[in-house]
């Protein structure tokens, strides 16, 4: 009977344990997640009910974990009814975080998605103003595709090119009118040798140039 009560208390241990790591490889997949931690998605930390929030998170996931749920569609979600959507909530409103990638935002100014009296104290009246900006592309290094972001402040004719070490254009990803927002390009580097290569964007008068590295 000791045997059997000693065997009963090692599962239970062992299922608690896998419950709690189960859940708490959620926190990075939700920008800014490690804020609320597993308040986020539930009422009281891991194990308790779910909130409005950590409900919407597990109807899109599976119990083993390896979908990116976090996209510009379950951001535009106002899963607690407050009057904010997820992604205000989380400084993400655009819903252009990808796991791995450094936090967004202002992480002071993140609130919880699943409780409806968490909310910002400021209107996002920063957040939502566009500027001009390159960000590092991800992966780098990479092999053979890279994404590229970039933000642009207001409507620009905009360009956005490679170019080799000596100088010389590779391709051209942009060459046309934009409007403000934040955009994304995917390079594909099939048929270049490894190496670092340039990307330059030019938008009205902002101009900036990045390093990226392809390794093969």
């Amino acid at each position: 009977m000791k045997k059997i009560y000693s065997t009963i208390v090692i599962f239970f241990m062992l299922g608690s344990i896998l419950y709690i790591v189960g859940r708490s490889f959620r926190v990075s997949k939700i920008p800014n997640g490690s804020k609320t931690s597993c308040n986020t998605c539930h009422t009281n930390g891991g194990g308790t009910p779910r909130n409005p929030f950590g409900i919407a998170v597990q109807s899109k996931v599976t119990p083993n974990g390896t979908e990116s749920f976090w996209n510009p569609e379950f951001a535009a979600l106002d899963s607690d009814g407050d009057g904010f959507t997820n992604g205000e909530e989380l400084q993400d409103p655009n819903g252009l975080w990808k796991e791995g990638e450094p936090n967004p935002g202002d992480f002071s100014q993140v609130t919880n998605p699943g409780n409806p009296n968490s909310i910002p104290t400021s209107v996002f009246d920063n957040i939502n103003v566009f500027s001009f900006q390159l960000s590092n592309n991800y992966p780098n290094p990479f092999n053979p595709s890279t994404i590229i972001r970039y933000e642009i402040g207001n409507t620009s004719d905009v360009k956005l090119k490679i170019y080799n070490l000596q100088g010389e254009e590779i391709k051209t990803l942009i060459n046309k009118e934009q409007t403000a927002g934040t955009y994304e390009v995917q390079f594909n580097a099939n048929g270049l040798s490894s190496g670092i290569y340039l990307y330059r964007l030019q938008a009205g008068n902002f101009i900036e140039t990045k390093k990226m590295t392809l390794i093969k």
